[in-house]
């Protein structure tokens, strides 16, 4: 029995200690402005509140002068009024059409592109934000799991009583025994079942499980 335990726990110790360093590493930063958000269309700005300035292309300009441009683009900060009213109408409506876009962009003084890219900002923020949390709180669940296995298959050890923490009677099938047993068994199936949740949400991420070999 504790054979079939030792594969899972021990891929899922290495699995929790470089999976919850890795999600974690950045939730300091990523909390100390207003609205981190996501770094893929707007330029690899890590904060929904900072904004592409609008620019036009030179026709006359290459290829690679373009895309030194592009590099240089400027960013700034929306005003506090500005976040307020957007993040009003986000938790109203997280996907606005273009013509909501539109009323926003000129009511706000945005044009409908920073105001798209704003609520996919925002959007990328609460979804990583919210994983982060669930994944952390899996966390604590398995360590709690873990330590209380580690608690019952000591007993069985030992040959110890869990309430009493006095030694068992030596026979081979005790009622305590099977009462260990029957816990160790459903704290497996849980330990399992974490696992597979984890892994479900790593996947979903692009991030996979790390072999036993790193």
């Amino acid at each position: 029995m504790d054979g079939d335990n030792s594969g899972v726990h021990n891929e899922f110790d290495l699995f929790m200690t470089s999976t919850h360093n890795h999600l974690f590493q950045h939730n300091h930063s990523d909390e100390m402005d207003d609205l981190p958000g996501a770094s893929t269309i707007v330029g690899n700005t890590d904060d929904a509140n900072v904004v592409v300035a609008d620019h036009d292309n030179n026709d006359g300009e290459t290829h690679s002068e373009q895309t030194m441009a592009t590099r240089r683009a400027k960013y700034h900060r929306l005003r506090s009024e500005q976040i307020q009213q957007l993040e009003a109408v986000f938790w109203d409506c997280p996907y606005p059409n273009e013509k909501l876009r539109k009323d926003l962009s000129e009511r706000l003084g945005m044009s409908a592109q920073q105001v798209k890219f704003w609520f996919q900002n925002k959007r990328t923020f609460n979804k990583g934000k919210m994983q982060r949390w669930e994944t952390q709180n899996c966390w604590i669940e398995n360590k709690k799991l873990k330590t209380e296995r580690q608690a019952i298959m000591l007993a069985m050890q030992n040959k110890t009583c869990l309430k009493c923490r006095g030694v068992m009677v030596q026979t081979q099938h005790t009622s305590e025994f099977q009462r260990l047993y029957t816990e160790n068994m459903r704290l497996k199936e849980e330990l399992l079942h974490a696992t597979a949740y984890l892994k479900e949400g790593l996947r979903r991420n692009g991030m996979s499980l790390p072999s036993a070999r790193d």
